[in-house]
């Protein structure tokens, strides 16, 4: 058996070599030696032309033959290079007759080294196209774990194009098809845009995902992703195999078909809350849609064919199987989501704009009452959880002595608190989540409740989630029951006659909502034990018209005489508040005096005259009587004497009404109150003035420094704060005192009192 010959260049094959370089390249004089590498020596003897008998036609062979699969092990020019590649010989490709470029030849000479840095081979590279030195770095780098991120673009191909091949040419089994996938997105996640692979890469999984298209999962998020002109391939051909067997159009499929739309573009702002827009878009689509939606598969069809990045095969993805409906004719599904996502986007605003602003918040109590009702209630906060288990223990129940700062202890978990609006609207929110109101509610009374106010917690009505914008009839009621329950609680209680009489305006009062009675039952319970100064008693009554201002003055003397005798402070407290409307004071006298007047025992019978008056004329149907009644009247003494002996005594009531001072004078500490400059602060008592200039010289006060200031005045801090913006309101239309983190001086409000104090001169002056 003869012995077979080395296939490595002797020495004389070198010799030869030159000699053929010299004579091809030789000038007319001698130039010397022309030098040549040792690896450019070996590539060229591999491209030489072989004689027949140097080495047999390789054999060919199968895919599966050449394929080693993951955890297995091939040796390469002495590297173990693992698995996931095609080793062998004759693996041809399916267009044209070339072999397959990611077929790792066994056979090829490797070189020992690398010779030079950067590689030579082609864009689109081909294994046995590829360099000695070439190929032993491509090896080193499928040994070394395919890991290294500064890998030449060219082995990464290489590799690329031997796992696209096995997953949609070869047919591979389930597991198999889940680590190849799996080992490309791997992939992704290194060498990402840097290699020029994202888009082929993206474009193999979706085709994938494709070939089982009732295996492709609608994923919202990866939507955002796409900024194509065209539906990604997962989602149409997901979507057409869903209507061609007649299943209905879920939540998240419609999302995603939405998302994916060309004409769909999201603002920054929406961006950031994409989460919270996601969950809320499936849950009113759901309850709008709660079997999904209906969707009639067009007749246009649509066929999908894969195209390899290596060029070397192609592959229809339903072959032998029907086509799938083309969803791009299809219009109805996408005008129901954008009726839903603008109702989305719209109730996640205010949402939006406070993750802008405070984006560390987001998962608190803050950001969550901003939520939009039906997304709150169903996203879980355990502070919440808490207050409303706390607050369900004290709901409806009058013998309760709860405080504003009790309810406030529970939510804040801090022993001392401040009764600041943004504070209590939270607070106000937080429990309506829970189905529960708080009442004093400091965004419907018109005034910032203090501390030590009675807090009445109540159950809101089952359609009612969170305490929504009240009725303007609401805020109407609301100022009628301030007013009459300054009457009610004028001698120092509310008896049951006038908690009756106080109940029955609310529940026979028109065109009120169930939320609306709810609300003002609960407001019922804190307004008799609260007094409105002379100035916001003013204010009250001049947001009312001329109707309720007479229905006010008519429910104030009913409610004085609910328990048929009136007190002089009831009295008081009535003329009062006629005073501040500008009605007559002789009204309130016979206003009580026909209240208290009793009705007759027995009914008075009216009859008709025997006859008609002079020039009136009667019509009479034919049968019809004339009863005849005698001309004289008959008095009741008893009767008579009864009622003049009830006018004495209202009148002696009366009298010791009049006796007393319609006005209290003036405190000392009022009468020595420094010097101001009272020209400019009109309006305002000494120590409110007082207050006011000391304000005035910084433009923003923390809540302590405030408290002190208006202590020093002999002021209580909420009600100065109320005083003054109600005196704001009344001058400049706004309030002076802005209630954000700290107590803030409107900044037009306090130029325009600067001006004004440079101007006048001081009182005292």
């Amino acid at each position: 058996m003869s012995r077979r010959k080395d296939p490595s260049p002797t020495y004389r094959d070198v010799l030869s070599l030159m000699e053929r370089l010299q004579r091809a390249t030789e000038p007319k004089r001698d130039p010397g030696p022309v030098p040549l590498s040792v690896a450019e020596i070996v590539d060229f003897d591999r491209k030489r032309p072989k004689t027949p008998g140097r080495k047999q036609a390789a054999r060919q062979m199968t895919a599966n033959e050449c394929w080693v699969p993951a955890g297995g092990s091939a040796e390469v020019g002495g590297y173990d290079i693992g698995g996931m590649v095609y080793v062998g010989e004759g693996l041809r490709a399916q267009i044209g007759r070339k072999v397959e470029n990611c077929l790792i030849n066994p056979a090829l000479p490797v070189a020992t080294r690398i010779v030079r840095d950067a590689t030579d081979a082609a864009y689109s590279p081909s294994y046995s196209d590829l360099s000695p030195s070439d190929r032993l770095g491509y090896l080193r780098w499928l040994a070394s774990g395919r890991t290294d991120p500064h890998v030449a673009p060219p082995f990464l191909r290489l590799y690329f194009f031997g796992l696209e091949r096995r997953l949609m040419l070869d047919e591979p089994s389930k597991d198999e098809r889940s680590g190849l996938i799996g080992e490309v997105e791997r992939l992704q996640g290194i060498y990402g845009e840097e290699y020029g692979l994202e888009e082929d890469m993206h474009s193999l999984l979706e085709h994938a995902a494709a070939l089982v298209p009732e295996s492709i999962e609608p994923r919202p998020e990866r939507m955002l992703e796409h900024d194509g002109y065209r539906l990604p391939l997962s989602l149409a051909v997901g979507l057409g195999h869903r209507l061609a067997n007649g299943q209905q159009m879920d939540g998240e499929w419609l999302l995603c078909w939405w998302l994916a739309r060309p004409d769909t573009r999201l603002r920054v702002a929406e961006r950031r809350i994409f989460n919270e827009f996601a969950e809320l878009f499936l849950l009113r689509y759901e309850k709008r849609y709660p079997k999904g939606l209906k969707v009639s598969a067009p007749s246009a069809t649509k066929d999908f064919v894969y195209t390899a990045a290596s060029g070397t095969f192609k592959r229809p993805l339903f072959a032998g199987r029907a086509a799938l409906p083309d969803i791009t004719r299809i219009q109805r599904p996408i005008r129901i989501a954008n009726r839903i996502a603008s109702e989305c986007w719209k109730d996640l605003a205010p949402f939006s704009r406070f993750v802008g602003r405070k984006p560390r918040e987001r998962e608190g109590v803050a950001g969550h009452v901003l939520l939009p009702t039906d997304l709150a209630i169903h996203r879980h906060n355990a502070e919440l959880q808490k207050l409303h288990g706390w607050a369900a223990k004290h709901v409806d129940r009058p013998d309760t002595d709860l405080t504003i700062a009790d309810v406030l202890r529970v939510f804040k978990g801090q022993t001392e608190v401040s009764a600041r609006k943004q504070k209590l609207v939270l607070l106000s929110n937080a429990l309506a989540l829970g189905g529960i109101g708080i009442a004093p509610d400091a965004r419907f009374t018109g005034r910032l409740p203090n501390l030590g106010d009675r807090a009445v917690l109540f159950r809101l009505p089952s359609k009612v989630s969170r305490p929504a914008e009240m009725s303007p009839q609401y805020s109407r009621v609301l100022t009628i029951l301030q007013l009459v329950a300054i009457v009610a609680s004028a001698d120092g209680s509310v008896s049951k006659a006038q908690w009756k009489a106080l109940d029955s305006m609310v529940q026979l009062r028109p065109r009120l909502r169930a939320a609306d009675k709810t609300r003002l039952r609960a407001d019922l319970r804190w307004l008799a034990e609260k007094s409105l100064s002379t100035v916001a008693l003013k204010r009250r009554c001049a947001t009312l018209r001329p109707m309720e201002l007479d229905e006010t003055c008519e429910m104030a003397v009913k409610v004085a005489c609910a328990e048929g005798a009136v007190t002089p402070a009831q009295v008081l407290a009535v003329q009062k508040l006629y005073r501040a409307m500008g009605r007559a004071q002789d009204d309130v006298f016979a206003n009580l005096h026909r209240r208290t007047a009793k009705a007759p025992t027995r009914p008075i019978t009216v009859r008709k005259p025997s006859q008609p008056p002079p020039g009136y004329s009667v019509r009479r149907r034919p049968g019809d009587r004339i009863r005849r009644v005698p001309t004289a009247v008959s008095l009741d003494d008893g009767r008579i004497s009864k009622i003049v002996a009830d006018t004495r005594k209202v009148s002696q009531v009366l009298s010791e009404v009049f006796a007393e001072e319609e006005e209290a004078a003036p405190t000392q500490a009022e009468s020595k109150a420094a010097p101001v400059k009272a020209a400019v602060f009109a309006g305002l008592d000494a120590a409110h003035c007082a207050l006011l200039a000391g304000l005035l010289q910084r433009p923003s006060w923390t809540e302590s420094e405030f408290a002190r200031l208006a202590a020093s005045h002999g002021l209580m801090a909420g009600g100065a704060l109320e005083t003054v913006n109600e005196w704001a309101f009344d001058n400049f239309g706004d309030a002076l005192l802005e209630d954000d983190e700290d107590l803030t001086l409107n900044a037009e409000i306090l130029q325009a009192l600067r001006s004004k104090s440079e101007m006048v001169p001081d009182a005292a002056t």
